[in-house]
C-alpha cells in the first residue's frame, strides 16, 4: 500500500526514512555510481539505493533496490555502515528538512547488464566513492 502525499508529508515530519544504498564493487575494486535526476543530489554522482518498505528485510530491501534501479541481481557482502542527513526538500516543503538514515551494503554484481530505471541519467564505475559518504559511520573498525 503506497501512502498519499499527504500522508508521506505527515511522515517525513514526524520521523527519519530508513534507506538502504550500495556499493557495489567490480573486478577492478571500482565503484558503480549513478547520476541522480531527483533530490537529494540530483545532477550528482551517487551509490544507488531507496526507501525501506514496512515489513521488509533490510537485505531484501537492499536486493529489491538494485532491481528496480538498476535491473541486475547482487550478491551481498556485507552491511559496512551507515550515514544519515537532513535535507531540505522544495518538493516536500518539510519544516526542519527530511531526515533520513540509510544503511549501506557492500555488494557485488551478479550481471552488468545494468537498465536504469527513472531515478538516474546515466551510470559507471569509478575508483573514488562521493566525498559526502567520507563521513560513513563503519560498523567495523576494521574496514578502511
Amino acid at each position: 500500500m503506497r501512502l498519499s502525499p499527504e500522508a508521506y508529508r505527515q511522515v517525513l515530519e514526524q520521523v527519519p526514512i530508513l534507506c538502504v544504498d550500495g556499493v557495489i564493487i567490480n573486478q577492478k575494486g571500482q565503484f558503480l555510481l549513478v547520476r541522480r535526476r531527483h533530490e537529494p543530489y540530483r545532477g550528482e554522482w551517487w551509490i544507488p539505493g531507496g526507501r525501506v518498505l514496512k515489513g521488509e528485510r533490510l537485505e531484501e530491501a537492499f536486493k529489491r533496490k538494485m532491481r528496480e534501479e538498476l535491473s541486475i541481481e547482487v550478491k551481498i557482502l556485507a552491511p559496512i555502515g551507515y550515514y544519515e542527513e537532513r535535507h531540505e526538500s522544495e518538493e516536500w516543503g518539510v519544516p526542519g528538512g527530511v531526515h533520513a538514515v540509510s544503511v549501506v551494503f557492500c555488494a557485488l554484481p551478479l550481471s552488468l547488464d545494468v537498465r536504469l530505471d527513472d531515478q538516474s541519467s546515466e551510470w559507471g564505475f569509478f575508483g573514488d566513492l562521493p566525498a559526502g559518504l567520507k563521513g560513513l559511520g563503519r560498523f567495523h573498525a576494521w574496514l578502511p
